[in-house]
């Protein structure tokens, strides 16, 4: 019996997720999404860490860097929910009373049409790895975890896929996006829920964002509690799953209100509220956080980020983009020239974000 080798195994691996076996090994990130989404149809509804062990485990002896590649994996299936391959749910039948614990979902297979005719592809199917048929899936682009269809000539995939029975979500949908506001809403709101929260003294496990510390450095911006006064965004621990994203109000280091993200009632994760409150709060200081535009390979842009966004904007730069290597910023986009000025006025009016000249 021949020994199959680790090469051989990579093979395999990938053109089993439907993938070119000769561009990519099952540590890229297509072939990383591909494994996650297969694994949700099994696995889901489940929490986060489960869905990433049960794709870093087969990878043991195949990969020389198994905790970089599970850092890796995480990435991935963090940009899939903001994507909307796969949905994050606070469990309904958790106890009032205790921590709320946060499960994933596959999303069914599903397209957002575009204005072109092009379409992204959303979801997991459950029986099968492509609700496609071969002609189309042969088709598919596949960039990191976003997977793309261009029409060919007089082709209309937006009926073709509605026959084949994806749900087509609208353009609106998908982004949900909050209302158009200033800074000063965003934060007045905020604060006006701060206000009516009832007094909290200890908070276990409480670090901050400090908004005097530099918008273009995210990781140096996260600070421990000592003897500040104010109101901050921050993150505490909880007895079991993530900390928890928080808005709290110190007085010489001590707790005394705090309200948790997200919001009851609230459409987005506590993360995306607790990143746009921190943009409303940057931008109300007049030190609002930034991004850069440079040129790209052919007749494209590059947009660095130096700190996080919301997945409803991350979903639209997934749509007209591609994310790319970057350094020196904490991520970046490429986007055709053509979409830049509308992604710019975007950055400028919806995340009061400000365009760095130079260095």
């Amino acid at each position: 019996m021949r020994q199959v080798t680790a090469a051989e195994v990579h093979a395999r691996k990938v053109a089993e997720l439907g993938l070119d076996s000769s561009a990519l090994d099952l540590a890229s990130p297509e072939a990383i999404a591909g494994a996650l989404r297969r694994m949700a149809s099994v696995l889901c509804p489940c929490a986060a860490p489960t869905l990433v062990r049960s794709v870093v485990r087969p990878l043991r002896g195949l990969v020389d860097d198994l905790d970089a590649v599970r850092g890796l994996v995480e990435e991935t299936l963090e940009a899939m929910v903001a994507h909307g391959d796969i949905l994050e749910h606070r469990d309904v039948e958790e106890d009032p009373g205790s921590g709320a614990t946060t499960l994933l979902y596959a999303a069914p297979a599903s397209f957002v049409p575009r204005e072109s005719g092009a379409v992204i592809l959303l979801g997991v199917t459950s029986d099968q790895l492509s609700a496609l048929p071969d002609e189309l899936e042969d088709r598919v682009e596949y960039a990191a975890h976003v997977r793309r269809l261009s029409p060919l000539r007089g082709e209309n995939l937006r009926a073709e896929l509605g026959q084949l029975g994806l749900a087509e979500v609208s353009h609106d949908r998908w982004l949900k996006a909050p209302r158009a506001e200033s800074p000063i809403q965003c934060l007045s709101r905020a604060d006006d829920l701060l206000d009516r929260a009832q007094p909290s003294r200890d908070v276990p496990g409480l670090f901050l964002l400090d908004p005097a510390r530099s918008v273009r450095f995210y990781r140096g911006r996260w600070v421990d509690v000592r003897s500040q006064t104010g109101r901050f965004v921050g993150r505490r621990s909880q007895a079991y799953g993530a900390a928890l994203w928080s808005y709290v109000q110190l007085r010489n280091g001590n707790p005394e209100r705090l309200i948790d993200f997200p919001v009851a009632g609230g459409r987005w994760r506590g993360c995306d509220e607790a990143w746009r409150l921190q943009m409303a709060i940057d931008a109300a200081r007049g030190e609002p956080q930034r991004f850069k535009v440079l040129p790209g390979p052919g007749k494209t842009r590059v947009i660095e980020f130096f700190s996080p966004v919301p997945m409803w904007a991350r979903r639209r730069w997934d749509a007209v983009g591609e994310l790319v290597p970057s350094s020196g910023c904490l991520f970046a986009y490429k986007l055709p020239e053509a979409e830049c000025a509308e992604e710019i006025r975007f950055l400028r009016d919806e995340l009061w974000l400000q365009e760095l000249i130079g260095r």
